[in-house]
């Protein structure tokens, strides 16, 4: 109230002071991170739709441009596709059939035959012949990473033989690059069939759903592509991989984004050094000369050789003498190349490169040289999470979509041990029931990892299905394989050398004897008496002066001793 009514004094002395004083408080309430000075270029961003962000000349065709470039040219942008691609689907992700009964058992046959239609069509289900499902896999990553997005076609073709492939069912993918997507075909007007408008090659209902996509025949910069108009494809046979980094997202963008101007930079830098480098390494010494002197005794003054621009200079051959003129001296030139101050520049900048990236400075930069195993276990915790986090998002978003159009392949063609389309259409989920296995990672202390997993599991805390997942394995196929090779190894007398130690343990245990007589007991009873008195007489023997008090001493011990041997043997059951 008194700030009020303050303003409304000043206002109504200076109108001009009022207003300054009211811009001022308001400027108070802002955020300072929103402010527009000097210091930010004045620069003020604007708040704009996910889709249009994606358009114009410094959109998403701009930014797969300038990633395609660095991936190509710049180790680092390389390795982190490679790292990504290899770290997310490595061999691949692999389906295993788990139809059982319903008290739990597999249904061996169903299940071999049905991995065995599965692993036969993924070698041959590219529409072109030229990869396998897990080249699929891999190329649809790399694409996601590099490009921001990929398109997979999922083709019902008329036979099961099509373009000279023969496939267990009609049924084949194509893989589609994000440049075919018709970026040209974009209206946000509202049409009259419903509402659909197009977004960058993408067809959408009034809701956002994609209902088709315009995809060009050929690249839009291939030869043969000059005069041919995209294909409408329904939404049902397309599956668009890219990662949604705001809502209402119709189009990806590639993961090099907020990096890509630093690695732009860094190859830049490095190049400049390397040409710094090498132009000082081709400047050995230069010769001082002080004053003017002509050539002395008829010697030539004309250096060794001229460039065209009329540059002079000499050659110097290893082990040289030189005879200078006078007044001429030597003297060494120091480039200072390479620079002491790249190395820790270029780890910043990669550290930079990392962090825009979703990775560890370690991956990026193939550098340990820093870490210990608790750092290093840790970053490699960290970018594991990330990628378990794309692994299952390409089995929810790809694998799984293309295994159900397989089985309805399947089902038409009448493929037999696979479930109807009445069946798949009553419950999918259980008319063929699928585990998806992630490639294996590879532990960094075997043997303590090893022995952590056993005790989760031993401690009710986790599963064999859980650790033997993390390992891309399945756990049914283990526990089988297990229980065969045990049978062989039974058949085979086989022994492995833990058995042998349990074995061998077991032979040395003392054998329980049967109850003694008092006598014998009494002996056995005796026997630390008869072990002590056997030493007192050795050290009388030793103390004897003359032969009656050694015959004494020897008759003494000679008792001794045969009481000690005979209780002794009682004891160990060895007694007639």
């Amino acid at each position: 109230m008194i700030g009020k009514a303050l303003d409304s004094f000043i206002g109504a002395l200076s109108p001009q002071w009022g207003v300054k004083r009211t811009k001022a408080r308001k400027l108070m309430r802002a955020y300072a991170g929103a402010e527009s000075n000097r210091l930010t270029n004045n620069a003020r961003p604007k708040n704009q739709a996910a889709d249009s962000e994606l358009m114009g000349p410094y959109g998403a065709d701009a930014l797969r441009a300038w990633s395609r470039k660095l991936v190509r040219d710049n180790a680092y942008a390389w390795g982190v596709v490679d790292t990504i691609v290899s770290s997310v689907v490595g061999c691949g992700m692999t389906a295993q059939s788990m139809m059982e009964t319903d008290d739990g058992v597999d249904v061996e046959d169903v299940n071999f035959l049905r991995d065995d239609s599965w692993d036969r069509w993924t070698d041959v289900c590219d529409i072109n012949g030229q990869y396998t499902f897990v080249e699929m896999q891999r190329m649809a990553q790399r694409e996601i990473v590099e490009a921001g997005e990929v398109l997979i076609h999922m083709v019902t073709t008329p036979a099961k033989e099509f373009r000279g492939i023969s496939r267990p069912v009609p049924f084949a993918l194509e893989l589609v690059e994000a440049d075919r997507l018709a970026a040209d075909k974009d209206t946000y007007a509202i049409a009259r069939d419903g509402g659909k408008r197009i977004v960058r090659g993408v067809e959408l209902d009034e809701l956002g759903k994609p209902l088709a996509y315009w995809i060009y025949p050929d690249h839009p910069q291939a030869p043969q592509a000059w005069n041919r108009d995209p294909i409408r494809v329904e939404a049902k046979n397309v599956l668009h991989l890219f990662r949604r980094d705001r809502i209402g997202q119709s189009r990806g963008v590639t993961w090099f984004a907020p990096v890509v101007s630093w690695l732009r930079d860094l190859g830049v830098y490095v190049e400049n050094e390397l040409q710094a480098s090498a132009v000082a390494s081709c400047f050995g010494v230069a010769i001082k000369t002080e004053g003017s002197f002509p050539g002395l005794s008829g010697e030539s003054t004309e250096p060794d050789s001229v460039d065209d621009n009329g540059n002079s200079f000499e050659y110097l051959e290893p082990a040289m003498v030189a005879r200078l003129r006078p007044g001429e001296s030597i003297e060494s030139i120091n480039p200072g190349r390479p620079n002491s101050a790249s190395e820790p520049w270029i780890n910043l900048m990669l550290r930079g490169i990392a962090v825009g990236t979703g990775l560890s400075y370690e991956v990026v930069a193939r550098d340990y040289s820093k870490t210990n195993y608790s750092s290093s276990r840790t970053s490699q915790l960290e970018d594991r999470r990330r990628f378990r986090c794309w692994q299952m998002y390409l089995i929810q978003h790809l694998c799984k979509p293309v295994r159900a159009k397989f089985a309805e392949a399947a089902a038409l063609a009448g493929v037999p041990h696979f479930p109807t389309m009445a069946e798949l259409l009553a419950d999918r989920h259980s008319a063929d029931p699928v585990e998806w296995q992630t490639p294996e990672w590879e532990w960094v202390d075997p043997q303590n990892e090893q022995k952590a997993s056993q005790a989760s599991i031993d401690g009710l805390q986790s599963t064999y299905q859980t650790e033997l997942g993390s390992r891309g394995r399945n756990w049914r196929q283990v526990f089988h394989q297990r229980a065969k090779e045990e049978r062989l190894k039974d058949q085979l007398g086989l022994t492995t050398i833990e058995e042998a130690k349990i074995e061998a343990k077991a032979a040395v245990q003392p054998v329980e004897q049967p109850e003694l007589p008092e006598p014998e007991k009494r002996l056995v009873r005796e026997l630390p008496n008869a072990c002590r008195v056997i030493s007192q007489d050795t050290q009388l023997i030793q103390k004897a002066k003359d032969s009656s008090q050694e015959k004494k001493a020897f008759r003494v011990l000679a008792e001794s001793r045969g009481r000690c041997g005979e209780a002794i043997q009682v004891k160990h059951g060895r007694t007639s």
